[in-house]
């Protein structure tokens, strides 16, 4: 992938300090986020360990693949969800290869076509396959602020356009909400939630419980990220498990911990 694009578009997570200093091993491996549902987590991974996906419900997994910047490799986490009409999937990989091997895998397993993406704002590690998604015959979603600045950075833009602040959607039978909480890790940064399972994606608007940070901050707003993630709190108090950007699945502590991370950067 270009480096330039990777050293301005790249990681909602260069999170902990640990992540950074470590060298990029040979055939480093997407390793399963750790939740609170380990003891009935199934993994699938491809031949080459770059792609996991963990089961965290009932037809519900987090794909995680790998990236690499500045000789760092970064894990990061997507969605996919298992409907009566086929697969959702929430971001696409890296790029276009990496995002191939993320389709690939889901492939072999899964006797149900992708048939939706949603991405959830445009940096690589989220909007990085979107040509590849498109080219699969997958029907891509997001915001016209996304779709925007994704294709001032040289990606192709989304078959059809979320409202700008809410949208319910359903596909097949999974209810899918998105919202625009406003600008932090990103000025387009958007949730995604699935009342049924009482699931929300945060995506890189929040961090993880172990991270020490913020990460990369390039293209955020400290100012105004707090308020955002206080606004996800408050529409989804009913929410009980939440997906990071990066790293370990875990509960709504992990709003509050992302607002306590941005109250120290004040």
């Amino acid at each position: 992938m270009n480096k330039k694009k990777m050293g301005k578009a790249l990681v909602c997570g260069m999170m902990a300090a640990g992540l950074l200093a470590a060298p990029i091993v040979t055939g480093a491996h997407a390793q399963a986020p750790k939740t609170e549902f380990n003891h009935h987590q199934k993994t699938i991974k491809n031949e080459s360990g770059t792609v996991t996906l963990t089961q965290i419900k009932p037809h519900v997994w987090v794909h995680t693949t790998i990236g690499e910047f500045n000789g760092v490799a970064v894990p990061s986490n997507g969605l996919l969800v298992e409907t009566s009409k086929g697969l959702l999937l929430v971001d696409s990989s890296w790029d276009d290869p990496k995002t191939a091997e993320l389709l690939d895998t889901i492939d072999q397993h899964f006797k149900k076509p992708i048939k939706n993406a949603i991405i959830t704002h445009w940096h690589s590690d989220r909007m990085g396959g979107v040509k590849t998604l498109k080219e699969r015959g997958i029907r891509v979603y997001s915001t016209e602020k996304t779709a925007t600045l994704g294709m001032q950075n040289g990606y192709e833009g989304p078959d059809q356009l979320l409202n700008p602040v809410l949208t319910e959607l359903k596909f097949g039978n999974v209810k899918v909400e998105t919202f625009y909480p406003g600008k932090g890790h990103t000025e387009d940064n958007i949730t995604v939630y699935l009342p049924q399972y009482k699931l929300l994606v945060g995506g890189c608007l929040i961090k993880e419980q172990k991270a020490e940070d913020l990460g990369n901050t390039a293209d955020g707003d400290v100012q105004a990220w707090p308020v955002s993630v206080q606004r996800v709190i408050d529409r989804y108090s009913k929410a009980k498990t939440v997906v990071p950007g990066h790293g370990d699945v875990g509960g709504k502590s992990l709003l509050y911990h992302t607002i306590e991370l941005l109250e120290e950067n004040q």
